[in-house]
């Protein structure tokens, strides 16, 4: 039988075996993506990049970096097929590097680079140093203030800053901001001299810049400016013209025009003793009363205008209203003067009013008398009466309408203005004076038992401080939060919106007269020892509903009557 050649029918079947299996070739890893980090780095700074590694048939992977400058990282240690990388490196030299990255799996497959991420790597500078602190040049012991300054970087990244007061205090530094951001701390000086405020700024690097060029302020040992003597017992609130003129009266029978450095333009003698705090018209018209039973309107120079008699003391404040209309009480009814002196109407009142009358944006005068508070219209038409404890004092009015008043019966109460009690906040002791409003709507009102009061506007007590004499003096209400009131122990005081003592200042004898805060900051106020007193203020008169006694610096009583 013939031999077959069975050689090219094996080579033939072998041929068709690689064809049928699949192949078992592995694959590299995709390329990674850009390196992620800083753009911008400084020398000799350890910074952190990332990397993204897949794999497309699901292998562990690892990365590498090339970081430009002829070095590169060992490879990392293995992840999950699209887990992030991430390796430091500083640079040693300054200059544009471009950062890779490239990737391999377990069998050693490797990857192309990935795009480039360019790294500009330059000095580290420390901050500039910040300006020249802002601030006031002087204030009282124990007055906060506040200071600005901002910091410039040569890299212009973020900086913080700190303040050193000069006093042996340094601040904590603050945020990090935009570098020329402004930045403002404040601080409190307990001892008396000059010190030199300066700012250090720093970067996120912990690089420090040089000190700034000092600000000086000088601490004061006291809060006196100065004080002026007049013939007797100051128990009236100063008014204020708009020319910063100081009006007040004495129990010496006059009536005070002390300029602001202290100096004295003029007096008016009335007949009697001048207890209740004059009040300006728009025009500049000073109009006061007097026990005598005069009400006097005088000339801005301090000549009479005109006078008009009530028949008996005349027991309040005036107040102004809108159209220049001059309420005044004695002891038994309101009386209404035009500007020109004509009596307009008198409401009677048997019991006498217990205090100035305070007048509402749509003209309603509310005013106390024994056991009521009475809102009578403009034209002296009443409106309503409600009842509430003995003698309730002058009334101060919310920017939601609600009128605050104090009581002899040791309450300060709340009324809605349709006449309807809102509610009753428990004291003590007696409140004869008038409430002051802060901006927030808190309601600061003294007792007879010498505690100042703090109340929210829904009748719960917010904080109380207190002294050691009747607090009789309406409180008055600064912008940056300070309250100044007066005490029979002697004492002007000066209390945070927390209720903490700022500082107080010694008087004579006791202190009735409720403070006037001026648009510089001069709280201007009277003692029973004679004498009126300008004391250093860190703030004007706060925007709030009521912030004083009769409302404004001018006493009108009135809301629109101006700050």
């Amino acid at each position: 039988m013939t031999g077959i050649n069975i050689r090219p029918f094996l080579a033939l079947l072998a041929a068709l075996a690689l064809v049928a299996v699949p192949s078992c070739k592995n694959h590299p890893p995709d390329v990674p993506t850009v390196p992620a980090g800083p753009e911008y780095c400084f020398k000799d700074t350890t910074y952190t990049f990332t990397t993204i590694v897949t794999d497309a048939e699901g292998d562990s992977v690892a990365a590498r970096f090339d970081w430009g400058d002829s070095t590169m990282s060992g490879w990392s240690g293995w992840s999950a097929s699209g887990d992030t990388i991430a390796m430091v490196h500083s640079w040693t030299d300054t200059g544009t590097y471009e950062v890779r990255a490239w990737a391999q799996d377990r069998g050693q497959h490797t990857s192309d680079t990935s795009v480039a991420l360019t790294v500009r790597v330059a000095l580290r500078w420390p901050p500039d140093a910040p300006a020249k602190p802002a601030g006031p040049d002087s204030a009282g012991r124990g007055a906060s203030c506040n200071f600005t300054t901002a910091a410039t970087h040569p890299n212009d990244i973020a900086v913080a800053i700190r303040f050193d007061w000069g006093d042996g205090d340094t601040s904590d530094w603050g945020d990090f901001v935009a570098a020329g951001q402004s930045v403002a701390m404040s601080h409190a000086w307990s001892v008396p001299g000059t010190h030199a405020v300066t700012a250090q700024a720093t970067d996120s690097g912990s690089a420090l810049s040089q000190w700034s060029s000092p600000c000086s302020i000088t601490i004061r040992p006291d809060t006196l400016k100065w004080r002026h003597a007049t013939g007797g017992a100051i128990t009236s609130s100063p008014a204020i013209g708009t020319d910063g003129m100081v009006y007040v009266g004495s129990y010496d029978d006059y009536l005070y025009a002390v300029d602001p450095e202290g100096i004295l333009r003029w007096r008016y003698q009335a007949g009697d003793m001048v207890r209740f705090a004059p009040a300006l018209a728009a025009d500049g018209t000073v109009y006061f009363g007097s026990d005598d039973g005069y009400l006097y309107a005088l000339k801005p120079d301090g000549s009479l205008r005109w006078n008009h008699g009530l028949g008996a003391a005349v027991t309040c404040s005036p107040a102004i209203g809108s159209d220049g209309t001059v309420y005044v009480a004695d002891d038994s009814s309101l009386c209404a003067f035009s500007a020109a002196g004509t009596l307009e109407w008198q409401y009677p009142i048997q019991w006498g009013i217990a205090g100035s009358p305070a007048i509402a944006p749509d003209g309603t005068l509310y005013f106390g008398s024994y056991d009521s508070v009475h809102a009578v219209n403009a034209d002296g038409s009443p409106q309503w009466w409600c009842r509430v404890g003995g003698f309730p004092g002058p009334a101060a009015i919310a920017t939601d309408g609600t009128i605050y008043v104090g009581s002899r019966d040791s309450g300060l109460y709340a009324i809605n203005p349709n006449g309807t009690a809102k509610w009753r906040y428990p004291m003590s002791s007696p409140a004869r004076n008038e409430p002051a409003i802060g901006a927030d709507g808190t309601i600061y009102i003294g007792s007879g038992d010498g505690i100042l009061h703090a109340v929210n506007p829904d009748g719960t007590l917010k904080w109380s401080y207190v002294t050691s004499g009747s607090v009789s003096s309406t409180p008055a209400v600064a912008a940056d939060g300070t309250i100044y009131f007066g005490s029979d122990d002697t004492y002007i005081y000066a209390v945070g919106s927390d209720g903490a003592l700022r500082s107080k200042y010694p008087t004579g004898s006791y202190v009735r007269s409720s403070p006037a805060v001026a648009a510089d900051g001069t709280i201007y106020v009277g003692s029973s020892d004679d004498y009126l007193y300008a004391l250093w203020g860190s703030a004007p008169l706060a925007d709030s509903p009521w912030p004083k006694f009769r409302h404004d610096l001018k006493n009108t009583g009135r809301i629109g009557g101006g700050r």
